[in-house]
């Protein structure tokens, strides 16, 4: 594992130093937490923009939208209850 020294604005310090004491963790796990969080997030961001940077240069075709407007009309018809 390596070592970061990392500076923070005293508000995030602080909530950091909540964290760690209501769940009595090191400080340093409650940002590597932080981190695995927000690195999560952006793979999931890349993903979206992938799929609709995908989307733009190859469209769903006319035949996908009648497959969607049938089983959404045929879902209509069931007795849900």
């Amino acid at each position: 594992m390596k070592k970061v020294a990392i500076s923070l604005p005293d508000d995030q310090a602080e909530a950091i130093e909540q964290i760690r004491r209501k769940e009595r963790i090191p400080r340093s796990r409650v940002i590597q937490r932080a981190i695995a969080l927000y690195l999560t997030e952006r793979g999931r961001h890349r993903a979206i923009r992938a799929y609709e940077e995908g989307y733009r240069r190859q469209p769903e075709g006319a035949e996908v939208e009648a497959l969607a407007q049938a089983t959404a009309e045929a879902l209509d018809w069931e007795d849900w209850e």
